[in-house]
């Protein structure tokens, strides 16, 4: 990683009783994270109530005011940092103002001030990286919401009509969905959805719904102790038979039998990527990816 950020301040503040900081606004960041007390961040015009446990991100020339609210004396974790790279500014305008409960961030922070006391070659690049751990965990959000278009196949190369679709199908594989609903869920006509669908993916909306099932089903059996009636019932199958003859279909194994497989391999399943792991479902659930679709050839 190439670090552009730097660090101008590290440490433990303290703000005494009664204590406030008056607004003011600055050409740099500023985090913190609070140990002991309760505060009221008000920034940019918009009040935020903080305490114990809460991390808290001032944006660079942010005008902003902070109160001690609670009794006795307030303390927290305080980072100042300037960059002038725009991918670090997206960065820190992707994350949270406030983030709840925070539990992620203060052994970070303390490695931080740690390598700030103990003044080492190397401390500059250590407590860079600490930061921006940070700072990519409180944007996950807004990273993952731009990302995750869908949960378990690529739909990249789709309109928008079938992202929709297959998202829908994504939320909604475990329930009992007739075409009407799902047509209901895009907003487009019946027949136009349906003939679009196949010319895009190359299946049918029924067969990708199915797809996902079995590669949620394909992901229980792999990671979880559940029966295959659980399975079953969990990916919104109607029966078990029913569930076993769709699974053998794309996973060219009965389910059980490729629980069996899985569970000769050793612990890192080195070699599973054989029989069971011909298809594409499969391998897609072991090596934690998304379905191609067109990687797909369903049986007759």
């Amino acid at each position: 990683m190439n670090n552009q950020i730097k660090i101008l301040m590290a440490g433990v503040s303290k703000m005494n009783q009664e204590g406030i900081y008056k607004a003011h606004k600055h050409p740099f960041y500023q985090l913190n994270h609070i140990l002991v007390g309760e505060y009221e961040f008000e920034i940019d015009g918009k009040c935020y109530h903080v305490q114990m446990g809460d991390t808290i991100l001032v944006p660079k020339n942010s005008v902003h005011s902070i109160t001690l609210s609670s009794q006795g004396a307030g303390y927290y974790f305080e980072i100042k940092f300037s960059t002038f790279s725009l991918q670090d500014q997206q960065l820190c305008e992707d994350s949270r103002i406030l983030s709840r409960d925070d539990t992620f961030s203060p052994p970070l922070l303390k490695e931080i001030f740690d390598e700030e006391a103990a003044d080492t070659p190397d401390g500059e690049a250590v407590k860079t990286t600490c930061l921006y751990a940070i700072l990519y965990k409180l944007s996950a959000p807004v990273r993952r919401g731009q990302c995750a278009s869908s949960k378990y196949i690529r739909v990249d190369a789709y309109s928008e009509p079938i992202q929709t679709t297959i998202r829908f199908l994504e939320d909604h594989y475990a329930e009992h969905l007739s075409l009407d609903d799902i047509v209901e869920s895009t907003g487009v006509r019946k027949s136009t959805l349906c003939g679009r669908f196949k010319r895009e993916t190359g299946t049918t909306v029924f067969e990708c719904l199915m797809i996902i099932r079995i590669r949620k089903a394909v992901e229980l059996i792999s990671f979880t102790s559940l029966t295959m009636a659980e399975i079953s019932e969990a990916t919104g199958f109607v029966s078990l038979t029913h569930f076993n003859r769709v699974f053998t279909k794309y996973v060219m194994i009965p389910p059980g039998q490729y629980r069996k497989h899985l569970d000769s391999q050793n612990l890192y399943w080195k070699d599973a990527v054989g029989r069971a792991g011909a298809s594409p479902i499969a391998r897609a659930v072991l090596e934690r990816r998304k379905i191609d679709v067109g990687e797909l050839v369903t049986a007759p």
